[in-house]
């Protein structure tokens, strides 16, 4: 009886046992398949973005220096003198030689008028004395008394005036070149793009430049770019530089004379000639040019900080109507101004995070 009650025990832990491996023999179609892993958003600060349609386009703002390989400046070479006249303004047109500034020649101006007086007066005395002395000659001649005393006091008087009108013109002459220091001309023709601001009262300083006049048909804003070919000769364009804007045109290098120049990232140097009537004072002024480059209409979009790349695919995490974060991978687009374009994964009014 002992025996029969050890027996039965062993025959019940046998059995368990076979059926305990049995489970771990199952063949291989019979095996459980894994389960999709979805990759929840483990952030625990982020803010949210919906996709939303609208219109999205690409440009490059190239950067450019200007360059005028011909521009005068115009100063005058005197100190603490009173302003006059300014004959010009910014935009106009002169031709070489034209009067475009000068100083204050008021006082000048008067004592040349009256040394000029003087000289005329002295001139008809001259002419007179001239006549008198022609007539005493011959008065003396018909006498024959051999006296020259009235010919010689006409010729002595004649020369004293002589000498008086010569001194008198070499201060004309002296007083002429005062004025004309305090004068600038234009030394070659072109446009006026700088005049100095004056206000009555304000007196000059040496070599500040008062106008500049520059050949716009040799300045240009000189830029680079990967992009160029999307340039085409004789485009219209706009350099923003400085709060300004100049009406320009792309012009190829070889227009202009110049080797067309690509570096080693591919960026080709291009040209912008002005075209207007105005251009930067200063050579090496600064600015940019808008270039197009590519545009999308009414497409859906979404922030570009919403993507990232996981393994060479593109994902965004999403929150659905749950309030289930998790990632997702989306086709994208265009990119522009700080948005991307979707093409398909996500649908209009679709929640993305952005972490």
């Amino acid at each position: 009886m002992k025996l029969k009650m050890i027996a039965i025990p062993a025959i019940i832990f046998i059995i368990l046992t076979l059926c305990l491996c049995g489970c771990f023999l199952l063949p291989e179609e019979a095996k459980i398949p894994e389960l999709p892993l979805v990759t929840p958003y483990g952030g625990s600060e982020f803010s949210t973005a919906y996709v939303t349609r609208g219109d999205m386009t690409l440009t490059e703002k190239v950067s450019c220096t200007y360059s005028a390989t011909r521009s005068e400046r115009l100063s005058f070479g005197l100190d603490d003198e009173y302003y006059g006249s300014i004959f010009v303004e910014a935009g106009d047109y002169v031709k070489a030689g034209a009067l475009v500034a000068e100083l204050d020649i008021s006082k000048l101006s008067g004592e040349i008028a009256s040394v000029s007086g003087e000289i005329e007066k002295l001139e008809i005395e001259l002419d007179e004395e001239s006549k008198a002395l022609e007539l005493a000659l011959l008065d003396e001649e018909l006498e024959g008394s051999g006296s020259t005393a009235t010919s010689d006091a006409k010729k002595a008087a004649i020369a004293y005036k002589e000498s008086s009108l010569e001194i008198l013109n070499e201060k004309k002459a002296e007083l002429e070149q005062k004025i004309e220091a305090r004068r600038l001309y234009a030394p070659i023709s072109g446009t006026v793009t700088y005049v100095k601001k004056i206000t009555a009262g304000m007196k000059s300083a040496k070599n500040e430049n008062v106008v500049i006049i520059t050949d716009m048909d040799s300045s240009v804003f000189i830029g680079a770019t990967a992009n160029y070919a999307y340039f085409t000769p004789g485009q219209e364009v706009t350099v923003y530089s400085d709060g300004a804007e100049y009406a320009a045109v792309y012009t190829p290098a070889e227009q202009l004379g110049l080797d067309a120049k690509i570096d080693e990232s591919g960026r080709k140097t291009v040209y912008f000639a002005i075209t207007g009537s105005e251009a930067p004072a200063e050579t090496g002024a600064k600015g940019t040019v808008e270039l197009f480059l590519d545009e999308r209409r009414d497409v859906l979009m979404i922030p570009s900080r919403a993507v990232f790349s996981v393994d060479g695919q593109t994902m965004v995490y999403y929150e659905d109507g749950n309030g289930i974060k998790s990632a997702k991978e989306i086709e994208c687009g265009l990119q522009a101004e700080g948005y991307t374009e979707i093409i398909s994964g996500l649908s209009e009014g679709d929640c993305v995070i952005i972490g």
